[in-house]
């Protein structure tokens, strides 16, 4: 180290026995921290010992170091310091984790601080610490920080160790006023680059097999970019500035700190078994350190248990690290270039759909649910900051109380679930979004047990209710038309008429998993209670039940069964009853086997899978199960009378059950029979009675037709669809005998544009032109 200039300053030729000294201080420290480790103490804490104990071997190599230079003839041209930076500059160390210091000082060429600092590194050098170190002034700090992210940092993190106490004053106030406070948009900037280039480094997902407990999504370096933004922003030191500045709220740093134990806990056990510096939590690690932490096999297996622990910590630090990047931003207090009010409590500013007053969110639960419908309707990403008021009102239970019992928000939560659009949003998924800042827990508490739940096998490579999501994800894409090599489960998706029992079901496949044995059968029961509370109609939440009690059936039968065997195919007959149920769990176990990992649905599986549904099509087709067929149709049309008591035109009402065929009723869900039936029941004199609502996409809406049959009719219908830029996307055509003669009830599924008119508007146009052709045909 010596560039020849400088003395060489010897600490152990002037005291032979301070090695054995100092290699007795770090060795008996060592060993407590590692008993310390073993007993299960606090994590946070023992870093904390660690580094303090660091603290009082390099302080006291300062001073010796200091009067050994003094003793050889050096005096300092300026004020030194030894400053600790990085973890050990937050007094966090690990068991092996490497130590970083800055000799500090007012001339970096300063022969007396080279000398010092030999004479303080070689002793640790011979000891085996790997300590890193650098010389610089303050103005050189500050002149670097503002190009590297690495030393901006630093400024945050920087600590006394000995030395100039005033110097640290001195780079603290330059740091505030010639880094942070003007160019704090740009270091904001370039940590949240930084991290997201670590973060693809290390891997982006949050929920890796084997993560990385310091430098992956969720590990330590996040929970320090969460500190530094807070630090940079508001000065904020501890919990208290968090709350104070309002940076965090009280219970989420509550949370922060919890997370922060237990991968403090986690990383000193990886450091203690390996005997190094060890910061991947590998499978085998992680059975054992389960055992450590006290995990054991119960309803899931201990190991399960500890990650799924592990990962909700994880997924606290991930989401706080990216809204604290985003709170810290300063805000522009001047009026939006372009403001548009859009629903009640919604508007849009400058691209981007954001709460009016989020603060309404307490008092209006459903207004979460009416600002994704609104981003999805306008196709505009949501604003950061009205997403981080979602997600710090989300976990709360009070709120989700209100949020359940309300029928806005139940309502508007069914129609994202099954809105098959692709946002605007970061994941490019509606669900995902609901799901990352809590709102898919908050209106499903069931669902909340599935959080950072693993399946600890070499099959699935996401959390149980990541997969969820994701096949979810994938049945929406289906549905979209993106067969992604899979035609036949595409144009099963697009033809289905009713979506939104399969699309629940697809979501919660997964609530047995929390039920220890016959997790199939306890999750059928949870999805149904489910269902029925979010409002479905008995028949439909019977179905969500099947579906999930049944999701592996199909998948077991084509994969470990002759599909040719006609004994075999009698009983997935048995099992499936109708070609509706037969499609909906084809589409529910394709969607959930082909996000188990990227190479789950094997070509040869798919194709065994279609197989069997075809023979088993084919088999219903032929008559073998039209008693059972009977019975579900039976089903929805008691189901549907159930709901008309009280209802004017009863007689009329059971006309449309009565005359409807069969098919009609197996296509669509007990609450649309009832629509239809009232539409049946309140259609006009004229011609042809048109009532337009909503689809299941935010530019989708249901038209349906009622009209005295004719020849022509569905060519005249066509036409005015396409004279008002409507295009048809699925239809449903049926004819009713009357005493009047035949009458024509038709379903359309129609793409709307952006000059649509609303929903009544439309309605009366395309009565009006339908009764016109057909008039003047």
């Amino acid at each position: 180290m010596s560039d020849g200039s400088s003395p060489v300053v010897d600490l152990g030729g002037l005291a032979p026995s301070l090695g054995k000294t100092c290699s007795g201080y770090l060795g008996g420290y060592r060993r407590a921290f590692e008993d310390a480790v073993r007993r299960g103490d606090p994590g946070v804490g023992t870093a904390r010992s660690h580094a303090r104990a660091l603290d009082g071997l390099l302080s006291a190599l300062y001073c010796a170091s200091d009067a050994a230079t003094r003793a050889l003839g050096l005096e300092p041209r300026g004020r030194v310091a030894l400053v600790a930076v990085g973890g050990y500059g937050r007094s966090t160390l690990g068991l092996n984790s490497d130590v970083d210091v800055v000799f500090l000082c007012d001339d970096s060429n300063d022969p007396f601080v080279a000398a010092l600092a030999q004479g303080l590194l070689y002793p640790l050098w011979d000891l085996g610490v790997d300590i890193g170190h650098a010389v610089r002034s303050v103005d050189e700090t500050l002149s670097l920080a503002r190009q590297d992210i690495r030393t901006t940092t630093t400024l945050i993190d920087f600590r006394r160790v000995a030395g100039s106490g005033s110097l640290l004053d001195q780079l603290e106030r330059g740091a505030r006023e010639q880094v942070f406070e003007p160019h704090l948009v740009e270091f904001l900037a370039a940590l949240e680059q930084d991290t997201e280039t670590r973060h693809r480094r290390f891997g982006g997902s949050l929920y890796l097999l084997e993560p990385d407990v310091k430098q992956g999504r969720g590990g330590l370096r996040d929970l320090d970019v969460a500190e530094w933004a807070a630090r940079a922003r508001w000065g904020a030191r501890n919990e208290q500035d968090y709350v104070r500045t309002g940076a965090l709220l009280a219970r989420e740093v509550r949370e922060l700190e919890d997370a922060r134990e237990m991968l403090w806990r986690v990383r000193n056990l990886l450091h203690l078994r390996a005997g190094r510096q060890q910061d991947r939590l590998t499978f085998g690690d992680q059975e054992d350190i389960a055992q450590e932490l006290g995990f054991v096999d119960g309803v899931a297996l201990g190991v399960e248990q500890f990650m799924q622990a592990y990962y909700r910590h994880a997924r606290i630090v991930a989401l706080t690290a990216e809204r604290m990047l985003d709170r810290a931003r300063p805000r522009n207090r001047t009026r939006a270039a372009t403001f548009r009010k859009l629903a009640h409590g919604i508007v849009l500013a400058d691209g981007s759909i954001s709460l009016e007053k989020p603060q309404r969110l307490d008092g209006d639960p459903a207004l979460a649910f009416r600002f994704y419908r609104q981003a999805l309707r306008y196709h505009k990403r949501p604003d950061h900051s009205a997403l981080d008021a979602i997600a710090r009102i989300a976990p709360d239970k009070r709120w989700r109380l209100r949020l359940q019992d309300s029928e806005e928000a139940t309502q508007l939560f069914l129609s994202l679930l099954k809105n098959i659009d692709e946002p605007a949003f970061r994941s490019r998924s509606t669900a995902a979004e609901l799901h990352e800042v809590g709102l898919v827990s908050a209106m499903i508490p069931e669902f909340e047990p599935l959080v950072g739940r693993v399946y600890h096998d070499v099959f699935h490579v996401y959390t149980a209710d990541i997969h969820a999501i994701k096949a979810l994800e994938h049945l929406q894409a289906l549905t979209r038309g993106e067969s992604r090599g899979r035609a036949l489960s595409a144009r099963l998706a697009a033809e289905a008429p009713r979506r939104l029992p399969l699309f629940l079901a697809v979501l919660l496949h997964s609530l047995g998993r929390t039920r220890g044995r016959e997790q199939e059968q306890a999750g059928g029961r949870l999805a149904e209670n489910v269902a029925l509370r979010l409002g479905l109609a008995p028949v439909d939440a019977q179905h969500v039940a099947w579906l999930v009690r049944e999701q592996n059936s199909l998948y077991r039968w084509a994969t470990q069964r002759d599909i040719h065997d006609p004994q075999g195919l009698n009983e997935v007959v048995k099992m499936v009853e109708t070609p509706e149920r037969l499609r909906d769990l084809f589409l529910c176990t394709v969607s959930v086997v082909s996000t188990v990992n990227p190479k789950a649905m094997t070509s040869w599986k798919a194709r065994a899978l279609e197989d069997l549904y075809l023979a088993t099509l084919a088999q219903l087709e032929s008559g073998g199960a039209s008693a059972l067929t009977e019975s579900r149709v039976l089903d929805v049309k008691l189901q549907a009378v159930v709901g008309f008591a009280g209802d004017a035109g009863q007689d009329e009402l059971q006309s449309f059950i009565d005359e409807m065929p069969d098919r009609y009723f197996l296509a669509n869900p007990v609450d649309v029979v009832r629509r239809h039936a009232r539409i049946s029941r309140d259609r006009d004199e004229g011609l042809a009675t048109v009532r337009v609502d909503p689809g299941p996409s935010e530019d989708v809406e249901s038209v349906v037709v009622v009209s005295v049959d004719s020849s022509g009719l569905l060519a005249d219908l066509t036409a005015v669809f396409a004279a008002h830029d409507l295009s048809i996307l699925a239809a449903q055509l049926y004819t009713r005998q009357r005493e009047s003669g035949g009458e024509v009830f038709d379903v359309f599924w129609v793409r709307v544009g952006d000059n649509t008119p609303s929903p009544t508007r439309l309605a009366e146009a395309l009565q009006e032109d339908i009764a016109h052709r057909v008039t003047n045909r």
